[in-house]
């Protein structure tokens, strides 16, 4: 009998749009990311426009595309991707299934801070500016297929000086052009690259970062 690992009553450690993340009970460097139970209906069931409804990996769709981006660039180059973190596997909960990645912490133990976090604390420097082109040049380099960028899908891991890609990956277009071209996926990375750029620039304005 599979066993079912308990959450409800467990506090997350972060929430996205649509995902929640728990310190895995069993194993402290583990991750275990579950869908929202608040958004399931809104974004895969009655709420959500026709076309989602009739996904066939419906509310999992997410965990497919994650999963196909790791698989990539493990294709093309046989090594796990500095950039992103490490798919475990699944596990079941209650709160339905689950996706056990490598965690991303501090050296104290705490979840690596957001490039969000870090811009509102003024702590984002020219170190780590660089840190972030040089995850943008492995992004680049790389198959990976990036949906959408944001400043809460960027953790910076202090130790290593490096910045890890938690969300924000796979074609989100059913076509799937940029699958089949690497011109066309090169081309939006970079425009995505160039946009991410300025909203950071504004990020900095608003908290009034010194000039």
């Amino acid at each position: 009998m599979t066993k079912i690992i308990q959450l409800k009553d467990r506090q997350h450690l972060a929430q996205g749009n649509s995902r929640l993340v728990f310190r895995h009970p069993e194993n402290s460097d583990y991750l275990i990311k579950v869908m929202r139970p608040d958004k399931i209906d809104e974004r895969f069931g009655s709420g959500a426009k026709w076309y989602k409804r009739l996904r066939r990996l419906g509310k999992y769709l997410s965990y497919h595309r994650e999963i196909e981006e790791f698989l990539a660039v493990h294709t093309a180059t046989d090594q796990a991707p500095p950039f992103l973190q490490t798919i475990i596997g699944f596990t079941e909960t209650d709160l339905g299934l689950g996706l056990i990645i490598l965690g991303a912490f501090q050296e104290n133990g705490d979840l690596a801070p957001s490039l969000g976090h870090l811009l509102k604390k003024h702590r984002y420097d020219k170190k780590m500016e660089a840190a972030l082109e040089a995850c943008f040049s492995e992004i680049l380099a790389s198959p990976v297929i990036i949906s959408d960028l944001n400043v809460g899908n960027f953790v910076y891991l202090e130790e290593h000086q490096h910045f890890i890609m938690i969300d924000g990956l796979g074609n989100a277009n059913p076509l799937g052009f940029k699958a089949f071209s690497k011109r066309l996926n090169r081309r939006a990375k970079l425009r995505r690259f160039a946009r991410f750029r300025e909203r950071i620039e504004r990020y900095k304005k608003h908290y009034q970062h010194p000039t």
